[in-house]
């Protein structure tokens, strides 16, 4: 992904506004407001619940990317499937049955793991996913990681699936460096573990990739 810029002109179209006349920045070809002749601190008015960019990912993809979701029929892993079936049973499934209704959702912290919210937050903002820290938790905490037990944090909505690729991404890169270490490979089509042996994945037979 591109590096973001919050500096760039002319200042692009995220809902911003001048924080002492409310003036609507979208276009301005200077980092000062126009009404009222405020200079704009780009770096403070970028938030990390900002939308600074559409997300990767609306669920309607297909082949189906690695969101980290399994047949609810058999467990079989639904990635890579090209239809709203389970390749393996063959069992229909709907990911708008999925998403969260409200314009913002809590992340469950035991449907992240191994991931705390302390990393979690700083891959976010690092991939400019929108996203509050809630409760007594302070933006600024959680990034110098003062305080990461008992972190909530609330994402938008049409971030949804690009949350599960995230954290399921991370999963991969996590359990590669783990398997390396074990001599283990990871099944790069289905994720599994396999023993490093093996030749073709126990779970979905995809061959071993080349190290």
């Amino acid at each position: 992904m591109q590096e973001f810029d919050p500096q760039q002109l002319p200042i692009p179209d995220w809902g911003l506004t001048c924080p002492k006349c409310r003036y609507l920045l979208r276009g301005l070809p200077e980092h000062r407001c126009p009404e009222c002749g405020a200079p704009l601190d780009m770096d403070e008015l970028v938030r990390s619940w900002i939308r600074v960019r559409p997300p990767r990912f609306n669920g309607q993809e297909r082949p189906l990317p690695n969101f980290g979701l399994r047949c609810r029929g058999c467990a079989h892993p639904l990635a890579g499937a090209t239809t709203n079936a389970c390749p393996k049973c063959g069992r229909g499934f709907s990911l708008d049955e999925l998403r969260p209704r409200r314009g913002w959702f809590q992340i469950d912290s035991a449907a992240v793991r191994p991931l705390d919210m302390t990393t979690l937050a700083v891959v976010l903002e690092q991939q400019r996913v929108p996203f509050i820290p809630t409760g007594s938790m302070a933006a600024a905490d959680l990034f110098l990681g003062t305080r990461a037990i008992g972190a909530n944090l609330l994402v938008a909505t049409e971030f949804y699936f690009e949350l599960l690729w995230i954290v399921e991404d991370c999963r991969k890169r996590l359990e590669a460096i783990r398997s390396s270490v074990r001599g283990e490979w990871l099944c790069p089509t289905c994720g599994e573990t396999n023993p490093g042996h093996f030749e073709l994945c126990w779970n979905c037979e995809s061959p071993m990739p080349a190290r």
